[in-house]
């Protein structure tokens, strides 16, 4: 009877912070209402706050949704040559990127950055312990494999993650913050190029 039930409930959950979404976009944070939310999503406030105990939780819920869609696969493969690893790098960038920019991503992170700006302490500490630190550590251990292979020298890793990072993002999510148009596919696939470029020029022999 469980197993049964394990589907219907994640469908509720879904169904509450697809609404929430909608709303916080719609009506800010502050303005959005739990009574709207359930509304949206046909059920009740009994049942949203079966899953949730407050707005706030509902919006690190879905903070914590969006950051794990940026982080690279747990499958990601470990580099065996120079080659390898270059091939990697440009393919992660290039799906971290279009996370990072999707618009639904933007819209949620400027809820949390507001949030978080008015003392929303839990929301800052998710988009740290949702966001950042899980690409971060994925991304090290990486170019961690890298070096034990001999492609990287190791003295170097945290220079080549802090130099790709910067080039392969940029101001563009600052510009997206700020409602300026979206990347194109074919200008987020030019800046990972260019990421992984600039990390072949940086590669020396270890």
């Amino acid at each position: 009877m469980e197993k049964q039930q394990e589907p219907a409930d994640d469908a509720r959950r879904a169904a509450i912070l697809q609404a929430a979404f909608d709303v916080f976009v719609e009506k800010g944070f502050e303005a959005a209402t739990t009574a709207e939310i359930v509304r949206r999503a046909r059920t009740s406030k009994r049942t949203l706050y079966e899953f949730f105990a407050s707005k706030q939780e509902i919006l690190t819920a879905l903070i914590r949704y969006g950051a794990t869609k940026m982080q690279p696969s747990p499958e990601l493969p470990e580099p065996q040559n120079r080659q390898q690893f270059l091939v990697v790098l440009e393919q992660f960038g290039r799906i971290f990127l279009s996370e990072l920019l999707h618009p639904e991503r933007t819209a949620m992170y400027r809820l949390a950055i507001a949030e978080a700006a008015r003392g929303g302490g839990s929301v800052a500490r998710e988009l740290e312990a949702s966001g950042r630190a899980p690409v971060t550590q994925a991304a090290t251990r990486f170019f961690e494999q890298a070096a034990a292979r001999g492609i990287i020298r190791r003295e170097q890793v945290a220079t080549l993650i802090s130099v790709f990072f910067s080039v392969l993002i940029g101001i563009a999510p600052l510009q997206a913050l700020l409602g300026e148009s979206p990347i194109s596919a074919d200008a987020i696939a030019q800046r990972s190029a260019l990421a992984t470029q600039v990390m072949a020029r940086m590669i020396e022999p270890a």
